[in-house]
């Protein structure tokens, strides 16, 4: 059955317009028309969104593309398990209309699809999220229902800007501590295959309780090995600016760093160890990854942080980050 059918849009969206199954080109229109609304450190690629998907493997992942009269893409929505399955069952919806078709009705009519769609899967209720810069956008939520329940802040530091010398008390401080910070690919090298998925699996198991303590807005489990394994091998690991932090033998904090586009990196993960936390590791590992960075030639780096974490977000603030309007998370529960 096409995707049209199952979410029945053919009678909802305004003449002229009609709603197919999306194709992996849609992309390529779509992203640069996106990238025209958006500050420069949040724009994307197709290449980057295919990479994401291919590693979320969603097995539930539905996606439709709603056409314009001409035949350009107008929208683009979707529904799925998202990132990590949450424990009860919850779905992710996304879309976004572009802005030359807006207030239309497109919106209203794949809310009302996905809707129905979260209700015959059984989901008892729907995440999603809006820009907090697109105010248009999260208004128009809050209306149709939805509430806040978290927010994701986004930061930038523009490395032209960055002096290091200004840091080097917090590597000083690390130092004296007994910490050796040291790159991923530092760390593997010299190493065979076995030698390196076994630092692979232990960086893994650092990570879990980490992960644990990440205030997440909703439960959210640490992810597979399998996908970790696939991200922190993959071509967008730069594993030159991913670095770990050693206390003798024993993993004290790590931050892995992503590309983003060809000239930025973004922190994907940051996190130090239970036992190691308060003596300024995590400070240490961000000077040292923008120091690097910087001498990489790269124009920016970016990272996302749970409001919550405001030990995470005072250490970025003094480090000369940038604050993106936040990402609010939301949910609605379905009836």
């Amino acid at each position: 059955m096409a995707v049209t059918d199952v979410l029945a849009l053919g009678a909802s969206l305004p003449a002229g317009y009609r709603a197919r199954e999306f194709a992996d080109t849609d992309r390529d229109q779509f992203v640069p028309a996106r990238n025209r609304e958006q500050h420069w450190m949040e724009q994307g690629s197709a290449a980057e969104w295919r990479y994401w998907e291919n590693l979320m493997k969603d097995p539930k992942l539905l996606r439709v593309t709603v056409e314009a009269p001409d035949g350009s893409v107008a929208a683009i929505g979707d529904i799925g398990v998202g990132f990590t399955a949450r424990p009860d069952g919850s779905q992710f919806i996304g879309m976004t209309v572009l802005a030359a078709h807006r207030r239309k009705g497109i919106g209203a009519a794949l809310l009302e699809a996905f809707e129905e769609e979260g209700r015959r899967r059984e989901a008892p209720k729907l995440l999603g999220g809006a820009n907090e810069g697109e105010k248009f956008a999260l208004d128009w939520a809050l209306a149709h229902g939805y509430h806040q329940i978290g927010r994701r802040i986004a930061s930038y530091v523009e490395l032209a800007k960055f002096e290091p010398g200004r840091f080097s008390a917090a590597l000083d401080r690390a130092h004296a501590a007994g910490i050796t910070i040291t790159s991923f690919a530092e760390t593997l090298s010299g190493r065979d295959a076995a030698g390196q998925e076994q630092w692979w699996r232990a960086l893994y198991a650092a990570e879990a309780p980490m992960w644990e303590d990440i205030p997440f807005a909703t439960p959210t489990p640490h992810w597979p090995w399998d996908r970790f394994y696939e991200a922190s091998t993959s071509e967008r690991m730069l594993s030159d600016l991913s670095l770990v932090a050693y206390a003798g033998d024993q993993i004290a904090g790590f931050t892995t760093t992503g590309k983003s586009k060809e000239s930025d990196g973004w922190t994907w993960m940051t996190g130090t160890a239970r036992e190691y936390r308060g003596r300024g590791i995590a400070r240490a590992l961000k000077v040292e990854a923008l120091t690097r960075a910087k001498r990489m030639g790269l124009r920016a780096m970016g990272t996302t942080n749970d409001e919550p974490n405001k030990s995470m977000r005072e250490i970025n603030a003094k480090l000369g980050y940038q604050m993106l309007p936040a990402h609010v998370e939301l949910e609605k529960a379905l009836a």
